[in-house]
């Protein structure tokens, strides 16, 4: 059995049966048909200039496709971010990270530089051809040389932080594509020696390892790796027998045809998306029934009432609704003969006539006779008082002797 650098090709085979479905995020063992997949795919023409798919790789459909503005490559999706980072060339300093939202909104983010460097200093990943994205880390690879660029917010953001090469270079040299998996990168070689092999790449000592039965139809490039949830991995060959063709490998090695399309310059992809969340449509209530109206019948007339000679008032108290009020000295007795109580006359006083002047004189010497006579009765109670007081008081002075 031949062995690729002291690892003998069974083992390989078992670490990409990791990659096809051996994951607790990815279906189950069993082989099944293609689920739903949504990823952002960068396909360059000859003009130079990317347009952006959004394509279901399960089904093949199409959802969406807008201009980017920017040559782009290396695409990676950050599911904790639901952004897909991706390189722009042709601008300064040679390559700049960009951003792209789910709206297609793309955001430069400035030149991707060496850790350590200060601006203005050419980008060390310009012309870069795979990429894809783990936890925080970005692995970038041009040529056999893999880079790794942090994503980690603070001073080191989107700076080169690792440099590995890989080995063997017979395998590494034309991987244009990968996908991120359990610490391990799925990519593609397309070298004389790989020939459409699923190959393994460990970005921490940057051995290559190739795996059997598991492999693409030969094409120059396969310029989009993604990896499905269904566990098969999906690869754009940019052009084969004149066209671009999307296959899918399943976990039980079966190649199949989901599209195809005009041949492409460059092409790369990243996903699966996270799905988003729609919130359910209300209900539509249902239609209320329209009431019908109820015939209203003809009112029907009563008999007229004769008042009965016991509805007639009474004069009498008792059968009075309210009690009748209680005399009072001042005031008249209610009558009743009748009904109607009449209120009591209010005396009126008549006014006093003046007196004459004789009147008058006569009045004066009347007053003044009667006043002296109350001055003698005074006088005359006061000198018997005087006189029983001295009697008295000899009476005592004799009884004493």
């Amino acid at each position: 059995m031949r062995t690729v650098d002291g690892v003998t090709r069974t083992a390989a085979t078992v670490a990409v049966a990791g990659l096809v479905g051996a994951s607790a995020l990815l279906a189950p063992m069993a082989a099944r048909a293609a689920e739903s997949c949504l990823v952002v795919q960068a396909e360059t023409g000859s003009h130079g200039k990317s347009k952006l798919r959004w394509i279901d790789v399960g089904s093949g459909a199409t959802s969406r496709v807008t201009d980017s503005g920017y040559r782009l490559n290396a695409l990676g999706y950050s599911a904790t971010r639901d952004r897909v980072f991706g390189v722009a060339e042709g601008l300064s300093r040679g390559a700049h990270a960009v951003t792209i939202d789910r709206d297609g909104d793309i955001q430069d983010l400035g030149p991707i530089t060496r850790a350590g460097n200060r601006l203005p200093v050419w980008s060390p990943v310009a012309g870069v051809t795979a990429g894809a994205i783990g936890g925080n880390s970005w692995y970038l690879l041009r040529n056999g040389t893999l880079y790794t660029v942090d994503l980690t917010p603070g001073e080191r953001y989107l700076r080169v932080i690792k440099t590995v090469f890989l080995r063997p270079i017979t395998l590494a040299h034309d991987v244009n594509d990968f996908a991120y998996h359990n610490g391990l990168l799925y990519g593609i070689s397309t070298t004389w020696r790989g020939k459409g092999a699923v190959i393994t790449i460990d970005p921490a000592s940057g051995k290559v390892r190739e795996a059997e039965d598991a492999r693409f139809p030969p094409a120059d490039v396969y310029g989009s790796v993604v990896l499905g949830r269904d566990g098969a991995l999906y690869a754009t060959a940019n052009r084969i027998g004149g066209r671009s063709v999307l296959y899918r490998l399943d976990r039980s090695g079966q190649v199949t045809v989901v599209r195809s399309g005009p041949p492409l310059a460059g092409s790369d992809a990243a996903g699966c998306l996270t799905a988003v969340e729609l919130p359910e449509p209300p209900k539509p209530e249902p239609p209320k029934p329209t009431p019908t109206p109820t015939p209203t019948p003809a009112p029907t007339p009563s008999p007229s009432r004769t008042p009965s000679p016991s509805a007639t008032p009474s004069p009498s108290p008792s059968l009075s609704p309210t009690p009748s009020p209680t005399p009072t000295p001042s005031s008249s007795p209610a009558p009743t003969s009748t009904a109607k109580v009449t209120p009591p006359p209010v005396a009126v006083p008549k006014p006093s006539r003046s007196a004459s002047p004789r009147e008058r004189k006569e009045e004066a010497a009347e007053t003044d006779a009667h006043a002296r006579t109350e001055e003698k009765r005074r006088w005359g109670l006061t000198a018997l008082v005087l006189i029983l007081g001295g009697g008295a008081a000899a009476g005592a002075v004799r009884r004493g002797r």
